[in-house]
């Protein structure tokens, strides 16, 4: 049953795996075959699938939130320079945590009595994919989905109830794990935290968070508390033991940088280039952030860069991936790579969440009056130290700063931005601008890694600032593409469509939308 299959639509899809699965789990006719699966097979396989579908997920939101844009030169991406977006593009997006979710709830449906953790943890997993889904289209099929051939073609539930139900899944993990003692087995299948059980307790508890302060007062949970143990306080990795083997790379260095073969990969690092707008964030026109530009950015805060949608003057050309990493020395190849950064090489872990992230919610949720404890200016000092620290992880995913390092990095970089409220949090007056804070500092940690939660919480709150129309003169003050043909007031789309396999195979409940006026049901 771990054989992918691409998805035609929830309800196919749903046929064509819990079909497979039950010839496979119950009739077998080759006895050199095997004949079921078990949770602790598919839990690190669905683990990894999750992991590998961040990627994608951060290419669209990037694009779409001014952190990297069409480089210039070059053909296609037509529909992500205009957002005149069709029910074809990015699909991936729909079809790829269906997938996983289907082997999600196997284990969940086949865990039983005596593997209650491989459940809880698989519930948490499907609360990470189902709000991707639900931040990226609003309503989507959840009550009815994962029913196999009972429903081929699930309903379609309302974004906010969902919402509700997903927090109510995470307290039950909370609960659950805060508790609970990890076996030998679970903590070999476990590929995020080794069996860490406070680790899971805190990263559900963060997730909920994330849901409660997105939602806002525009759904109506049961219970808004957020557990006392507190949010993630590291990074929140799968290693599933990537390596440079074809099919088992990175899947950020697998996508940008080389293929196992050492040959470049292609398109990605030549057709993409970040933005002035993204770059005001480290160049000092808004923010001086040299150190951290030198990790994200191959040639740092002088790096090339391409205004969304203006193809007519590229800049100069550029080497594969050259503008998001840097060699040792000479020149960067597949073997001569830094192993920091965003791009850290093929050994390297993916994350799911950084620590950073869960720092900022937070910090935003002590402003909110949800989190006790700290004040929100140390959880949000915490989540810049955390960002610094990520991107000088190693391709081990192992630190090599010191606390005392990034201490020193933090007062650096509040005295090089000595009169912003964006980096000293204590100028910061009213919550309007702690928010603002708080948001931009999320966006600059996320550069590059998750940018569909960027484009996520800039559609919440309105942070990074934007203003003005895109031209030539004023692209370091918007990200909005010049090209756009948004009928929006700010020429930005609010959503993507539903996919077109949902057309054919389920149109009786696909929601009707507009990707210029229909907007997520948390969204400003």
């Amino acid at each position: 049953m771990n054989n992918k299959i691409k998805y035609l639509s929830i309800g196919l899809s749903a046929l064509l795996v819990f079909s497979s699965c039950e010839k496979a789990l119950n009739i077998n006719e080759n006895p050199n075959s095997p004949t079921k699966s078990t949770p602790e097979l598919v839990l690190p396989q669905a683990m990894v699938a999750t992991a590998l579908s961040v990627p994608a997920y951060n290419t669209y939101g990037s694009r779409l939130v001014g952190y990297y844009a069409t480089s210039g030169g070059v053909s296609g991406w037509g529909d992500m320079i205009t957002y005149d977006f069709s029910t074809g593009f990015m699909t991936g997006l729909w079809s790829t945590p269906y997938n996983t979710l289907t082997d999600l709830q196997y284990v969940i449906d086949n865990a039983g009595e005596s593997k209650v953790v491989y459940a809880q943890a698989a519930e948490v997993l499907k609360v990470y994919n189902f709000a991707n889904l639900v931040d990226t289209y609003n309503d989507v099929p959840y009550t009815e989905a994962l029913k196999g051939s009972a429903i081929l073609t699930p309903k379609y539930d309302k974004a906010a109830d969902i919402y509700v139900d997903l927090a109510k899944k995470l307290d039950a993990a909370i609960a659950f794990f805060k508790t609970a003692t990890a076996d030998n087995a679970f903590t070999g299948s476990d590929i995020i935290f080794k069996g860490n059980m406070t680790s899971w307790a805190k990263f559900a508890n963060t997730l909920k968070l994330r849901l409660i302060l997105r939602a806002g007062d525009k759904a109506s949970f049961a219970n808004k508390t957020i557990d006392a143990i507190g949010v993630v306080d590291g990074d929140v990795i799968v290693q599933p033991t990537f390596t440079k083997i074809a099919g088992k790379q990175n899947p950020m260095w697998n996508t940008w940088a080389y293929g196992a073969d050492n040959a470049a990969v292609g398109t990605w690092g030549t057709q993409f280039i970040p933005t002035p707008y993204v770059m005001a964030f480290y160049d000092g026109f808004k923010i001086a952030d040299s150190e951290r530009a030198s990790l994200v950015f191959a040639n740092g805060t002088s790096t090339n860069k391409n205004q969304l949608g203006n193809t007519d003057n590229p800049p100069a050309g550029i080497a594969p991936s050259a503008w998001v990493m840097r060699p040792v020395s000479g020149t960067i190849s597949a073997t001569n790579y830094r192993g920091l950064g965003v791009i850290k090489g093929p050994g390297a872990g993916q994350p799911l969440m950084l620590a950073a992230e869960a720092q900022f919610l937070a910090a935003e949720g002590v402003v909110k009056g949800l989190v006790s404890g700290l004040s929100a200016e140390v959880y949000f000092e915490n989540g810049i130290k955390a960002s610094y620290n990520y991107l000088y992880k190693n391709e081990s995913d192992a630190a090599t700063k010191t606390v005392g390092e990034a201490n020193t990095y933090l007062t650096a970089y509040k005295t090089s931005n000595s009169t912003s409220y964006l980096v000293n949090f204590n100028l910061a007056i009213s919550e309007p601008q702690k928010l603002e804070a708080i948001i931009t500092q999320k966006y600059i940690a996320l550069n590059f890694l998750f940018g569909h939660e960027a484009w996520n919480e800039f559609r919440r709150t309105g942070y990074p600032s934007i203003s003005g129309i895109n031209n030539t003169a004023n692209s370091r003050t918007t990200f909005v593409s010049i090209a756009s043909r948004a009928t929006s007031s700010d020429k930005l789309p609010t959503r993507i469509l539903y996919p077109n396999t949902e057309f054919s195979y389920n149109a009786a409940n696909v929601p009707t939308v507009d990707k210029y006026s229909s907007k997520i049901f948390w969204a400003k």
